[in-house]
């Protein structure tokens, strides 16, 4: 059962409103991986990911009377986001290229930026789907999908037989794929994202 299942969207917003803490981390919980995973995408620093989405849901509880809706909540999230890896990537950069260096990335953060929302959202999916599927099988296919471990690596730390590992794995990713392919509220590229993540 989803986060917003369990709380009720309406509930969880009017409670993230109210200042409750429960709710903030029900927020926290609900977009915190896909928003690290967005940023880490766009300044290739996972640590620092980690504390600029920090910051965002820092500021957005700051500002909570502002989100009547989940959706403008999570708008207001991703775009923070966004602005705060390109401040990064700013101050990152030595004080006589920063003019070079930000006008040479700027197209290219832009489809940066697409590119990694769309890829967030998939494995938020992906996250989400796999939590559908049965103990081992979703285990198995976690490690090797979203940590990008090898079927013996994952023998070895789920004391599994290697043919188990690669049984399961391979049930997993076609209950994905099919669960994928019938979500009608996935753009074509979003849907390409979902297949390529599959296939590792």
């Amino acid at each position: 059962m989803s986060t917003i299942e369990a709380y009720g969207e309406l509930e969880l917003i009017h409670s993230f409103q109210r200042g409750e803490r429960l709710a903030l981390l029900e927020v926290y919980n609900l977009y915190q991986k896909a928003l690290c995973f967005f940023t880490d995408q766009l300044i290739a620093d996972t640590m620092a990911a980690e504390d600029i989405v920090s910051e965002c849901f820092i500021k957005a509880f700051q500002q909570r009377e502002n989100f009547p809706s989940l959706g403008q909540l999570k708008s207001f999230l991703y775009t923070a986001a966004k602005n705060a890896a390109l401040n990064y990537l700013k101050a990152a950069k030595r004080h006589h290229d920063i003019h070079q260096a930000i006008g040479q990335a700027g197209e290219r953060f832009s489809a940066d930026v697409e590119h990694a929302y769309i890829r967030s959202e998939v494995m938020h999916l992906i996250q989400q789907e796999i939590e559908k599927l049965p103990a081992q099988c979703g285990q198995v296919v976690r490690l090797a999908i979203l940590e990008g471990r090898s079927a013996s690596e994952i023998a070895d730390e789920l004391h599994i037989a290697y043919q188990t590992v690669l049984n399961q794995k391979a049930k997993g990713v076609a209950l994905l794929r099919t669960a994928i392919l019938k979500n009608k509220l996935l753009s074509l590229s979003a849907l390409i994202v979902a297949l390529t993540m599959l296939n590792r």
